[in-house]
């Protein structure tokens, strides 16, 4: 049998737990991934316009924005398998019910099902970083992380070619019964498979950190005010400019390059299967480069590839222009998604054990409330006309930002690391 590459094989050391809850993320991940690439798409096949989307998928972040905080200082110090359970029930459920409210034409209580569905995410990424550097040995956490966002290509791999073959198929007739396979039928399926996380969820440990948070709950220490606003800094620049134009993409391909859901599907599918060997190789790539070369080098191609893309849409016309989008579509996934382990190593390291919950959670309500904001600048921008091109731009003008933000807490970061290692202890017979 051929020896595995040492930077794969790494992962064999990684505990069974890690990889029991690699397992159920992917299934979550699942949902995730088709509503990515789908649920705009089948909003639209409802008749929809981009405002009308952009307003109704805003709902999901309303939850996760007003309760990650609450959420983050709550489970500081305490265990993670329970409510990891209740979101893994919840997010599917809603999810479900939202795909049937909207079908049913029921817009009110479909409002409501993507509100549900937004908390049930957030109890779900707000527990899950601690608690996979909680089930990982220290010495294996670059490991950990890379496979937990390894998950997610994963899934859109599954997602995209599973998209790409029930439509390629359209309908099928059986036993008198006329099946149809398109968005709907490929966002409920993988919803279906996702309701198989609770299991293995259910099946992990429940490990609790060793130094538990002293005062009341709700108590931020005042030295750690500080330590927050500047690990949470880059990620308020890139979600938000991640938010602009990064959930519309398939919008963009579809109304500029014309673009079918099938395709997308297909080409986003290429896309991830860089995306899952590009994650797989981080803890080596930062061995190699350092967190510079992981982090700033990587994330400054993607912006150029961004900004690339979405200035096809000035020359729309050429022949060429939708061969380079989809280039650029398909290489700039790749590279922004190997930032995010380290970008998460890094922060969970900046800010320590204790406060590892707390930013987790941060990060959630960032990120939704700044989906939910862009989301609703998007729905005002698509109603002015503004072109898709200009809001790629603000996109990449954000992503610059935050990529250089990073740059402190490495400092920071290399510096502890550093000062932690001990002196070379001298040879034996040392001449002075």
């Amino acid at each position: 049998m051929p020896r595995l590459p040492a930077w794969l094989e790494s992962y064999r050391m990684l505990p069974k737990s890690v990889l029991l809850f690699a397992a159920g993320q992917f299934l979550i991940n699942l949902i995730n991934t088709a509503q990515f690439l789908l649920l705009n798409l089948f909003l639209k096949d409802k008749g929809m316009g981009d405002p009308a989307i952009a307003a109704l998928t805003s709902q999901r972040f309303v939850a996760a924005l007003f309760l990650a905080l609450p959420a983050g200082l709550w489970l500081r110090g305490r265990p993670l398998r329970t409510p990891m359970l209740i979101g893994a029930v919840l997010f599917p459920l809603t999810a479900l019910a939202s795909l049937e409210t909207v079908r049913s034409g029921m817009m009110p209580a479909a409002a409501g099902c993507f509100l549900a569905m937004g908390f049930g995410g957030l109890l779900l990424n707000v527990a899950s970083l601690p608690m996979v550097l909680r089930l990982a040995p220290p010495e294996k956490s670059s490991e950990a992380l890379s496979l937990l966002f390894a998950t997610w290509a994963a899934a859109a791999i599954c997602g995209g070619v599973l998209s790409t073959v029930l439509q390629s198929i359209g309908h099928l007739d059986i036993a008198g019964h006329h099946w149809v396979f398109d968005e709907y039928a490929t966002l409920l399926v993988l919803t279906i498979a996702g309701c198989g996380a609770p299991f293995l969820y259910a099946r992990l440990p429940n490990p609790v950190p060793k130094g538990k948070p002293t005062g009341h709950w709700l108590h931020i220490q005042r030295e750690d005010w500080p330590v927050l606003a500047r690990a949470l800094l880059p990620t308020l620049c890139i979600s938000t400019g991640a938010g602009l134009s990064i959930q519309f993409l398939n919008l963009f391909f579809s109304h500029v390059h014309q673009l079918s859901s099938a395709v997308y599907s297909g080409y986003g599918s290429i896309s991830n299967v860089l995306v899952l060997f590009a994650g797989l190789i981080v803890p080596e790539v930062k061995r190699r480069f350092g967190w510079r070369g992981a982090i700033i080098g990587v994330q400054l191609v993607a912006v150029v590839l961004l900004a690339v893309m979405g200035l096809t849409e000035l020359c729309k016309t050429a022949v060429w222009a939708l061969p380079i989008a989809i280039g650029c579509f398909i290489l700039r996934q790749p590279l922004m998604s190997m930032a995010g382990p380290s970008t998460s190593e890094l922060t969970m390291t900046y800010v320590g054990e204790r406060n590892r919950e707390l930013v987790s959670a941060c990060n959630g309500a960032i990120w939704n409330g700044a989906w939910w904001l862009a989301a609703r600048t998007f729905e005002i921008l698509r109603a002015h006309h503004l072109p898709y091109w200009q809001v790629f731009m603000a996109t990449a003008a954000l992503y610059l930002i935050g990529t250089f933000s990073y740059l402190r807490l490495i400092r920071t970061v290399e510096y502890r690391e550093t000062s932690s290692i001990p002196p070379a202890p001298l040879p034996d017979h040392a001449s002075f």
